[in-house]
């Protein structure tokens, strides 16, 4: 299964000698292993609450956030498929997340084409996922939007019709607490140059759309490793 959470910044957000960006974060974790999982957050975290962007105010906080990431960083298989774009000059948060929920569900559909092995080395791409679990919107047309993309994907063939995409709250699934974890620390790697997120560099496929986002997936990029893109 996928667990899917964003992170984001957009031009009009920027402060000086900033960079906008877009990354979609999907963990992809056995089904056999979320039990332990669970426990195991439970544990590094030292409740049933966690929201990392919260943790990062507080230096108490801070090597809960760098636990968590060298936890993932030790799971057994790659687990980490960021979908990361540079939004143009008049490119909307909502418009963005259309188009990268659309590469990841062509990446983690059972109907998706696996990229070919890169020149030099084997690219690695995680598992097919048989379903994704996305961060419950705050709003209901967010969601709409949502479903929106998801059934076009169904009907375009990129997933199966009967492919399961759930909206659930990180605080009933603390599952979502490590894509939460992944955009978070995508997101300090490009705004303040922390490098916490390339821990995660074994485990991380990085889907690089092309600027023509009229056709965000036959031409997206398959990378290996934390993605450069931004830097």
């Amino acid at each position: 299964m996928a667990f899917v959470d964003e992170a984001y910044r957009l031009p009009n957000e920027c402060r000086r000698g900033e960079k906008p960006f877009y990354a979609l974060a999907a963990v992809l974790l056995t089904i056999d292993d979320h039990a332990t999982i669970r426990a195991d957050l439970h544990s590094i975290v030292g409740g049933n609450w966690w929201h990392t962007v919260d943790a990062q105010q507080t230096n108490d906080e801070l090597p809960k956030i760098e636990a968590l990431t060298d936890y993932l960083a030790d799971y057994r298989d790659p687990c980490v498929l960021a979908v990361c774009h540079t939004p143009g000059p008049d490119d909307q948060a909502i418009g963005m997340r259309a188009v990268s929920l659309s590469a990841l569900l062509a990446a983690l559909g059972s109907q998706a084409p696996r990229p070919d092995a890169g020149e030099g080395h084997q690219r690695t791409v995680p598992a097919q996922a048989k379903m994704i679990v996305l961060e419950r919107q705050n709003r209901h047309q967010d969601t709409d939007r949502d479903l929106h993309t998801i059934r076009q994907a169904r009907q375009s063939g990129v997933i199966g019709r009967h492919f399961p995409v759930m909206h659930v709250s990180p605080s009933i699934e603390n599952l979502l607490w490590l894509p939460d974890l992944v955009s978070h620390t995508y997101r300090r790697y490009i705004t303040h140059d922390e490098d916490l997120v390339t821990r995660l560099g074994g485990q991380t496929v990085t889907i690089e759309l092309p600027a023509n986002k009229s056709d965000p997936l036959g031409a997206a990029a398959y990378v290996q490793g934390v993605s450069r893109l931004f830097r």
